[in-house]
C-alpha cells in the first residue's frame, strides 16, 4: 500500500472512531503524514517502507541477501512466520474493536439477513451476537439494547437509513459498513470453518485435546490452498471460543471418558448453523417487542 493511501485511511479511521465516541491520544498540530511515519517506525517489526509503500514485514526472515544462498523454508513455515506479524497487528485492531462491537455486528447482520427488513436485520444481529458471545464482551439479555445503539450510532452517522420496518444503507454508508464487516470477517470465517471441520473431517472419537492441533491442520491445509483469506483463524483462542459456542448451543457436547473427553457432533445442527453463518439460510424468529 502506498504511505499516501494509508496516511487518507489513517485520517478517515480517525474521525470514524471519534464518530463512534472513541477517545484517540492524536498529536495536535503535527500533519498526519508524520503522525504516521512515526507509529510505522515504531513497528519496524510488523511493517517496513520501501519507495513510499508499506509493507508487512511478514517473511523478511527467508529473504536471502544478494549472493547468500536461499533459506529452505517450507509453505507451512513461511505462513506460520507470516500469521505472527498478522496476528500481531490484529491484537491493535482487537484493542479497538469494542468502540465499533455492536455497529460492526449490525453491518454483519445487514450483509447476511434476507432482505432489509427490520425484523430480519434484528434476527441476523440476535444471532450474530448470541454466536459470538464467547469471543466479545457483551451483556446477557441486552440483544434488543444493543441493536437500538447500534441503529442509532449509524442512523446519526449518516451510514443508514431506518424506519419502524426497514434498515437501509445510504448512499455515503457503503464505506464505513465495508469497513465494519470486514473487522468480523476474520472471526466469522474462523468460526465457519471450524464447524466445516467438525462436519467434513472430526472422527467420531475427537477428543477435547485434539480439537485444536487438528483444527488448526485442516485450516494451514485450506490457507494454503487459497480458500482461506485471513491467517488470524489460525487463533487457537478463536478456535477454542468457536467450540465454546458450540457446546454452549448444542450442536457439539462432551462425552466423559475414563481418561479422556471425545466430543460428539450434531453434524446436520452444526451444518446449519454454519450456513446462516454464511447468509445461506434465515436466522430463526427473536422476540421484537421493543422495536
Amino acid at each position: 500500500m502506498a504511505l499516501d493511501e494509508l496516511t487518507e485511511q489513517a485520517i478517515w479511521l480517525r474521525g470514524l472512531s471519534r464518530e463512534h465516541g472513541a477517545f484517540l491520544h492524536w498529536p495536535d498540530h503535527v500533519p498526519p503524514s508524520e503522525v504516521v511515519s512515526s507509529s510505522l517506525s515504531l513497528h519496524r517489526g510488523l511493517v517496513r517502507l520501501s519507495d513510499g509503500r508499506v509493507w508487512l514485514a511478514a517473511g523478511e526472515a527467508e529473504q536471502a541477501g544478494p549472493g547468500e544462498p536461499r533459506s529452505d523454508v517450507s509453505p507451512e513455515e513461511r505462513l506460520f512466520s507470516q500469521a505472527v506479524i498478522v496476528l500481531s497487528c490484529a491484537s491493535y485492531r482487537n484493542q479497538v474493536l469494542h468502540v465499533f462491537l455492536r455497529p460492526a455486528l449490525l453491518a454483519t447482520a445487514i450483509h447476511t439477513a434476507s432482505s432489509t427488513k427490520k425484523e430480519e436485520v434484528y434476527n441476523s444481529f440476535s444471532f450474530l451476537r448470541n454466536m459470538f458471545s464467547n469471543e466479545f464482551i457483551l451483556c446477557p439479555g441486552a440483544a434488543v439494547q444493543d441493536f437500538e445503539e447500534a441503529c442509532y450510532v449509524l442512523v446519526k452517522t449518516g451510514v443508514l437509513q431506518a424506519s419502524q420496518q426497514e434498515v437501509v444503507v445510504t448512499e455515503r454508508g457503503h464505506r464505513t459498513l465495508a469497513f465494519l464487516t470486514t473487522m468480523l470477517d476474520p472471526f466469522l470465517q474462523g468460526y465457519q470453518v471450524v464447524c466445516r471441520y467438525l462436519c467434513e473431517e472430526a472422527t467420531e472419537g475427537l477428543t477435547e485435546k485434539q480439537f485444536v492441533p487438528a483444527v488448526r491442520n485442516f485450516i494451514v491445509k485450506l490457507i494454503l490452498a487459497g480458500s482461506l483469506r485471513y491467517c488470524e483463524v489460525l487463533s487457537s483462542d478463536l478456535q477454542k471460543n468457536a467450540l465454546a459456542a458450540l457446546l454452549r448451543l448444542g450442536a457439539v457436547r462432551k462425552v466423559k471418558g475414563v481418561d479422556q473427553v471425545t466430543l460428539k457432533v450434531n453434524k446436520m445442527m452444526v451444518n446449519s448453523l454454519e450456513d446462516t453463518l454464511g447468509g445461506k439460510l434465515p436466522t430463526q424468529k427473536a422476540v421484537l417487542a421493543r422495536l
